[in-house]
């Protein structure tokens, strides 16, 4: 039987060792950055995917929760189609957004909207691999290994910025599991995806 001095004396002597097995982990992983992520991405051709969505609004006084099923036609279509708490469908199309919802369509360009236009292009280059309009929009930062990465896009217009603090979009090799919106007033919303079977 071991005492718990003896417990505590073994742990102490291991932690050396256990530090350096990881530290040894960490160094064999290969390198992953942001140009190897892009490349990634860029690969897919299209996607279809269940999401749920939690919006934390400073005037509501629960969170609001969201789901439905997203897809995305390389280069450049998205569709978000809302189920729950209500039906919408939100299209991109080139430089057209539409909203579906209660039996009426609204349109926008998104060349006339370039708040809206940065949002859309937060997701839609990033599924794109398109590095050079990430970078464009946003300073970009790439953290983790190909197995575990989180793309963290900080706008670089004030404009944007007004609306957007950062974007964090999280994954593992071409897919993304994750999407962290927060806004400066303390407003955020948290997308959970999961690869439609």
């Amino acid at each position: 039987m071991i005492s718990g001095t003896g417990l505590r004396t073994r742990i102490v002597q291991a932690a050396p060792l256990l530090l350096l097995v990881g530290a040894l982990q960490a160094a064999d992983a290969p390198a992953w950055d942001f140009t190897q992520l892009m490349a990634e991405l860029a690969q897919v051709q299209a996607s279809s995917a269940r999401y749920s969505e939690v919006r934390h609004i400073a005037v509501l006084q629960k969170p609001l929760a969201l789901s439905g099923a997203l897809h995305y036609v390389r280069p450049s279509q998205i569709e978000k189609h809302q189920i729950l708490p209500f039906r919408e469908v939100i299209r991109v199309n080139g430089q057209q957004l539409t909203v579906e919802r209660d039996g009426k369509t609204r349109s926008v360009t998104l060349d006339g909207a370039p708040l809206i236009a940065a949002l859309v292009e937060s997701l839609r280059a990033t599924l794109a691999g398109d590095g050079t309009e990430l970078e464009r929009l946003y300073a970009v930062n790439v953290v983790g290994a190909k197995q575990r990465w989180t793309l963290k896009l900080n706008p670089r217009e004030v404009e944007v910025a007004g609306i957007v603090r950062s974007v964090n979009i999280s994954g593992s090799g071409s897919r993304i599991s994750r999407i962290e919106i927060l806004e400066p007033g303390g407003d955020s919303s948290v997308m959970t995806i999961e690869e439609a079977s």
